[in-house]
């Protein structure tokens, strides 16, 4: 009776405002994207919708480049951050982290190019800024050209700027079989990665109690694995 009574009190929180501001990025398929008409959906988006929804709020969300994202977090633009982010120790030193919510391909990089047999210790490699996949390829010493979205890297591939473009696995298989289909994968590489969270500034502790308290319900009645079974049909489970 007590811990449910709490429980209560947390999720009602001290004067909660009635809109929750969402960051994140519109080009990280199938966590979140913008359809042909502009509006945002995937993974993340359905994720965001239901917290929203269970603690009774409107979503607002604001979409920006990724680079940035967590510049915005930190002058109030935003209230968290949800977008397939990565709990990396470099981001937790200028934010907290809620508990991981997903078992994904985070830790999966995947090299795309013109052709199957390049080697990418020999390749210039197209990779995003800010993302983990950056982080990666700088520590492991490939020549880089960074660019500020997912998106970019392919088209610099197809430009020739670069000989392969790297990401997550996930969505560069997206990319490859959807909108660059005369691109492929060409080998893939699976590195240490933490886990997929929801960012917040490290004041605003009531905020991350209360959205831990609904992902721990949404992991323990399914309804995690239900929208990654949508989004991720084959990887449901989490």
């Amino acid at each position: 009776m007590i811990r449910a009574l709490a429980f209560a009190l947390l999720i009602a929180g001290p004067a909660q405002a009635e809109t929750l501001r969402i960051g994140t990025e519109a080009g990280f398929a199938p966590y979140i994207m913008a359809d042909a008409a502009g509006n945002l959906m995937g993974f993340d988006k359905d994720m965001g919708d239901e917290i929203c929804a269970r603690l009774s709020v409107d979503c607002n969300w604001v979409t920006t480049e990724w680079s940035g994202i967590i510049d915005g977090l930190l002058s109030d633009q935003y209230d968290m951050i949800i977008g397939g982010m990565a709990a990396s120790a470099p981001r937790a030193m200028l934010v907290d982290f809620s508990q991981g919510y997903l078992g994904d391909n985070n830790g999966q990089a995947a090299f795309v190019g013109m052709r199957d047999d390049i080697d990418p210790a020999n390749a210039r490699i197209a990779v995003q800024a800010g993302t983990i996949y950056a982080d990666h390829l700088t520590a492991t010493g490939y020549d880089l050209v960074l660019v500020s979205a997912g998106r970019d890297a392919l088209d610099a591939v197809r430009s020739g700027a670069a000989g392969l473009a790297c990401g997550s696995l996930t969505y560069m298989d997206r990319m490859v079989l959807t909108q660059f289909r005369d691109l492929q994968v060409v080998t893939t590489d699976d590195f240490a990665a933490d886990p997929t969270a929801i960012a917040f500034r490290p004041d605003d502790d009531t905020l991350r109690a209360q959205v831990d308290l609904i992902l721990t319900g949404m992991l323990s009645d399914g309804t995690i694995n239900d929208i990654a079974a949508v989004w991720f049909p084959a990887q449901g489970d989490t």
